[in-house]
C-alpha cells in the first residue's frame, strides 16, 4: 500500500473521530495517562523515540488545556490531538499493535501527520513550556 494513501486513510479516521471529541473524552485521556505510558513503554525507543515524545507532549497539552493552564490553542487542534491519543490507546486500530514495528507504524504516521498539520499550535505550546521544539518535529 502506498504510504501517502495509508497516511490519508489514517488522517480521515482521526478527522472523523475528532468530531466526537468533547470534554468527557478529554477527561478519559487524562484519566488514562497511566495506560498511555504503559502502552508507550512497549515501543522500541530506538525506532519510536519521536512518537514517544509526541505522545507525552500531546497528553501534557491536553492536561494543561483541561486544567485551563494553557488555553491559547484552537479547539480543532485539541480535538485532533484527543482523537490521535484515543487512536493510540484503542487496541482495535487499523493495524494490530501486536505486530512488532508495523503495529505501531500507523500510530507513528498518525502522530507525525497530526503534528505536521497543527505544528504552529504545538510549537507555541512547546515554547510556552520551555521545551526544545526540535525534539518533537
Amino acid at each position: 500500500m502506498n504510504r501517502n494513501l495509508t497516511e490519508n486513510e489514517i488522517l480521515e479516521e482521526v478527522e472523523k473521530g475528532s468530531s466526537e471529541i468533547d470534554n468527557n473524552k478529554l477527561d478519559l485521556i487524562v484519566n488514562d495517562e497511566e495506560e498511555i505510558k504503559k502502552k508507550s513503554s512497549r515501543l522500541d525507543s530506538n525506532k519510536f523515540m519521536k512518537l514517544i515524545k509526541q505522545l507525552k507532549l500531546a497528553v501534557s497539552l491536553i492536561k494543561d488545556f483541561k486544567n485551563k493552564v494553557y488555553t491559547d490553542i484552537p479547539w480543532r487542534s485539541i480535538a485532533f490531538l484527543g482523537a490521535a491519543v484515543i487512536y493510540f490507546i484503542n487496541p482495535f486500530d487499523m493495524v494490530p499493535d501486536m505486530l512488532p514495528v508495523f503495529g505501531f507504524a500507523d500510530d507513528a504516521v498518525l502522530f507525525a501527520s497530526i503534528f505536521k498539520s497543527i505544528q504552529f499550535d504545538l510549537e507555541k505550546y512547546a515554547e510556552w513550556k520551555g521545551l526544545d521544539r526540535n525534539e518533537y518535529f
